[in-house]
């Protein structure tokens, strides 16, 4: 589908007038953007949104409101009108809480406010403008709708509660020894897909390592909740610590993640050198490491996400025997990142979400034609 050559409509929902202001500043700057309108409380913005013929393309979401908070609202725009969200956060503990939350319930991506430190409003004003740009050209996905409610096209998964290792087939289990490890890359819409391929994944007897594009404040509760989710042991990876099976390792935001072979096993180093492919953690970092460590003991899984990291460290990886899988376009939030993948001819099959998991654990054939697999 061709998109109109308008520009995107926003629609800003913040209580700090400033925070207004600057993100109205930011969209007029910006080419491929205007302001629709704003609104101080969720109250006031779900008054002028649920009339059909007020216009908006993508909204601009602070999560901490007074009155009816942001986790609310997005349940109920969900639910009624359907729109790409784009979550503004503060940098508190619940802020990351509530955004991690706000993505399991819909949101497209995150960013995080200035706090006062040099470069931060230069850097909010490059997130904001890219943020909005990435969640207004995504794609919602299906959802059950609520009570009375018509069904719209956005992703939900739900937190759960710890459940218990999902037991593995003899086969399963032996296909994954203290060589083996498996590779995750996600950016937009990546974190209910990281959530479900991990559950997917209980019970396998290697490490699962994760690089997903978030601020340095969000990863440490991506992997808490990943823990809840799945009821697999979820950590933020240390320099220097080992990659112990039966986890999951979380890159640190702000930082790329190296897998280094040791022993008869893996650990972490951390590295603080420039953004790869745009992105510290880097996708490609990890999945390069992978790669020259693990070789054809590695699986890797490239995710939902804009733009193009991954897609030359899976190429490395399937170069070097690994079993490489992308994320189809049909379920993808942003079919950029697995596009890239498959054109590079980086990818053993292209699979959707909910298959993916079972492809890495049946220990699939690894064709190695030019055809891709689809099943």
């Amino acid at each position: 589908m061709i998109r109109s050559t308008r520009p995107y409509r926003v629609f800003v929902i913040d209580d700090s007038r400033t925070i207004r202001r600057l993100i109205g500043a930011i969209v007029d700057e910006t080419e491929g953007l205007v302001l629709a309108g704003s609104a101080e409380s969720a109250e006031e913005a779900w008054d002028v949104l649920r009339q059909p013929s007020i216009e908006v393309d993508v909204v601009s979401l602070d999560i901490e409101l007074p009155g009816m908070n942001g986790i609310d609202f997005l349940k109920k725009l969900m639910a009624s009108r359907p729109l790409p969200v784009l979550v503004v956060s503060g940098h508190t503990d619940s802020a990351a809480d509530l955004t991690l939350t706000a993505l399991e319930n819909g949101a497209i991506d995150c960013i995080q406010k200035p706090d006062g430190k040099p470069n931060e409003i230069d850097r909010f004003l490059r997130d904001t403008a890219d943020g909005l740009l990435r969640a207004a050209g995504s794609k919602l996905r299906p959802r059950h709708a609520g009570l009375g409610a018509p069904t719209g096209p956005t992703l939900v998964i739900p937190a759960a509660s710890p459940r218990p290792t999902a037991a593995l087939s003899a086969s399963q289990a032996s296909s994954f020894d203290g060589e083996s490890i498996i590779c995750i890359g996600a950016s937009t819409g990546g974190v209910p897909a990281v959530c479900k391929v991990v559950e997917g994944l209980r019970g396998v007897n290697c490490p699962i390592v994760v690089v997903q594009h978030m601020p340095p404040s969000f990863t440490p509760r991506l992997a808490t909740r990943l823990a809840q989710t799945t009821g697999l042991p979820s950590f933020e990876a240390q320099d220097g610590g080992r990659l112990a099976p039966r986890t999951v390792w979380v890159a640190p935001g702000g930082r790329h993640l190296h897998i280094v072979r040791k022993g008869g096993g893996y650990v972490a180093r951390l590295s603080d050198e420039n953004p790869v492919s745009g992105h510290k953690p880097s996708i490609d970092v990890m999945f390069r490491s992978a790669a020259h460590e693990a070789g054809p003991n590695a699986s890797a899984a490239l995710l939902t996400g804009m733009g193009r990291d991954g897609a030359d460290g899976l190429l490395a990886m399937r170069k070097a025997g690994a079993h490489t899988i992308a994320q189809d376009e049909a379920t993808c939030v942003v079919y950029g990142m697995p596009k890239s993948a498959v054109a590079l001819g980086a990818v053993d099959q292209v699979l959707p979400l909910d298959r993916i998991a079972d492809h890495i654990l049946s220990g699939a054939p690894r064709p190695r034609s030019s055809r891709l697999m689809g099943a």
